[in-house]
């Protein structure tokens, strides 16, 4: 699967840097082009994000053990903000990371903590009505920290949180929207992700508002 999903991502690539270069080409010139062209580059990046996944799956059946290493909670919020904030324009949505209090620093494997999150902040962008707003805020308890995914997308509803990451229920969640199943078996391959790299996931809400919280152990001192 890890293979595979290599040699998904070469041609997916060369198709995504022409797709832009002809979409800046033709910025300004055509609007309806650009539209359809700006859809192409997005379908690019939510296929990129599908055969990631298969990246989390294949590591899912290894026993090796990963490097954990400290990874400061504010840069990876900054940095997922950054890789969104395209996808996000496309959808009408705003992306941000406020900043807080001193951020805590996470003790992880880095690689699949950020796929957790890219998982959580995909459906939040896929879920969150046009003009509405994704935040990544950090957090931090006694011995860990959180990173929350706050969007205005459907609430999970509290007798399905338990199911909504579970891979043997993926097929009925993609049947109701409150599930809000995630292209590519996105909630569930965030579960998995979140594991790998020593990380948990929770569902929850907030104020109305849908969350998805990452939690993991603080860095060693």
């Amino acid at each position: 699967m890890s293979l595979l999903a290599h040699d998904l991502r070469n041609p997916l690539s060369a198709v995504m840097t022409n797709v832009n270069f002809v979409r800046s080409s033709m910025r300004g010139r055509a609007p309806d082009l650009e539209e359809a062209l700006s859809d192409s580059a997005l379908s690019c990046t939510m296929l990129g994000q599908v055969i990631g996944n298969l990246d989390i799956l294949s590591r899912a059946f290894s026993t090796l053990p990963l490097m954990k290493q400290p990874t400061a909670a504010r840069s990876a919020a900054d940095e997922a903000v950054v890789r969104f904030a395209p996808q996000a324009a496309i959808c009408g949505v705003r992306i941000e990371a406020p900043s807080g209090p001193d951020a805590p620093v996470l003790f992880v494997e880095p690689n699949f903590f950020a796929r957790a999150l890219d998982n959580l902040v995909a459906n939040a962008l896929q879920y969150s009505p046009a003009k509405g707003k994704v935040l990544i805020e950090c957090a931090a308890t006694a011995d860990r920290g959180i990173l929350v995914i706050l969007d205005d997308g459907p609430v999970i509803p509290a007798d399905l949180r338990s199911l909504a990451a579970l891979p043997e229920w993926q097929g009925q969640a993609k049947l109701r929207y409150e599930a809000r199943y995630g292209r590519g078996l996105g909630l569930f391959c965030a579960s998995e992700a979140a594991r790998i790299a020593g990380a948990e996931l929770s569902i929850g809400d907030r104020t109305g508002r849908s969350t998805f919280a990452l939690s993991a152990p603080l860095a060693p001192r």
